[in-house]
């Protein structure tokens, strides 16, 4: 809803630091989603510039990241496999299956023994192509599981605030005027936040000069310091 200039108090402080324009235009539905991310598209640079394995990595869901860690080593072992198959089956000594089948199983698990550096020992490389994937995958495969270890640690270790704020923000009549009113709280037992510091930002939609644009205030707060938040 566009509200006229006159309808702002003129005593309510301007934020021009908040790093969202003022074109109304452009923006549609919410600015902050409400996972936190910025309701925002990037353009100008290409999408390899712009994507970071790392951060996508410890900031995806918890099923995402479990399940592209097994698709991962899945499908890398399926490669091995091919590789293994393409020099010949026979360069694996201890292979005992006789049909197609068998042989790409046992390709397969020798290729999943070697790339987690089990080694079980009957299944074994005798020829020098075998030896070559075999010593490229055992690299392969200990260099994947520290770099799986480095995001799992990333991702446990990440400070998070654990807040959750209440589903509605109520006006009403308070005091001897109207306020804004809602509720967050740290919903993790034995979960406090110590020194809390609070700051509210609103974006009106206002009319100026006849054009629609967004104005941010920053909102005076009855309480913006909470010593401890259980």
């Amino acid at each position: 809803m566009a509200l006229s200039k006159q309808k702002i108090d003129p005593l309510l402080k301007t934020n021009n630091d908040t790093g969202f324009g003022v074109n109304a235009a452009n923006y549609g539905g919410r600015f902050i989603n409400r996972d936190g991310t910025f309701n925002l598209r990037k353009e100008g640079t290409s999408f390899l510039k712009r994507f970071s394995i790392y951060h996508n990595m410890l900031t995806m869901p918890r099923w995402k990241f479990v399940g592209l860690i097994l698709t991962f080593y899945f499908f890398i072992n399926v490669i091995f496999c091919s590789v293994y198959l393409l020099v010949g089956i026979d360069q694996l000594a201890g292979v005992v299956a006789t049909t197609p089948w068998g042989k790409i199983k046992e390709a397969y698990f020798f290729s999943a023994e070697t790339f987690t550096t089990v080694g079980y020992g009957r299944v074994n490389p005798v020829g020098d192509g075998a030896n070559v994937i075999a010593a490229i995958e055992a690299m392969s495969g200990f260099l994947s599981f520290a770099l799986a270890t480095g995001l799992i640690f990333g991702r446990f270790s990440r400070p998070k605030s654990f807040l959750l704020f209440s589903d509605f923000a109520l006006i009403s009549p308070y005091k001897e005027g109207t306020a804004l009113m809602f509720r967050f709280a740290p919903y993790k037992d034995n979960h406090t936040l110590t020194d809390v510091q609070i700051r509210v930002n609103i974006g009106l939609q206002v009319q100026m000069d006849g054009m629609a644009e967004y104005r941010y205030y920053d909102l005076t707060l009855e309480r913006n310091k909470v010593k401890a938040c259980p």
